[in-house]
């Protein structure tokens, strides 16, 4: 099977312009959700999803296996978070831009994680675990029956 061809618009696109968006949109047009101090539980969330980010990278460098979405995988990782959640790097930006929303404290922040979970679950998620079913075969099936996609 050859390299597939990388998408135009990738994951991390998306959730850099939704970041930038929602900050923009917490100067322009403020809509106050989260009081001070409560809001301040964002950064808890923005670490825990800057850490399982990078720790589901980590594991993919360690098995050498490319991490760009549309490039074919030679391993399958199941360790580390990946016993929790098929999608490790996914559920960490998620919570990262959570973690970001709240810190803001406005209701209109709470678009970016939305809009990346659901980019995510449309357009990169099912056509990833149909390239590492061909790939893998029943390894693969049998480890998509232990863990959930999410959490």
């Amino acid at each position: 099977m050859e390299e597939q061809s990388h998408p135009k618009i990738l994951p991390p696109h998306v959730a850099i312009v939704s970041l930038i968006a929602v900050i923009a949109l917490h100067y322009l047009f403020p809509t106050p959700a989260i009081p001070k101090p409560f809001n301040l539980l964002g950064i808890l969330f923005f670490a825990a999803g800057l850490l399982i980010l990078f720790r589901s990278f980590g594991l993919f460098k360690k098995k050498e296996t490319p991490i760009l979405p549309g490039q074919k995988p030679t391993a399958i990782v199941i360790e580390g978070p990946y016993k929790f959640t098929r999608n490790p790097m996914y559920l960490g930006v998620t919570t990262a831009l959570l973690g970001t929303a709240i810190y803001l404290g406005d209701i209109l922040a709470f678009l970016a994680p939305i809009v990346f979970f659901v980019f995510v679950s449309i357009r990169f998620i099912p056509r990833e675990e149909k390239m590492m079913e061909n790939l893998f075969g029943k390894k693969y099936l049998d480890y998509k029956k232990k863990v959930r996609r999410w959490i």
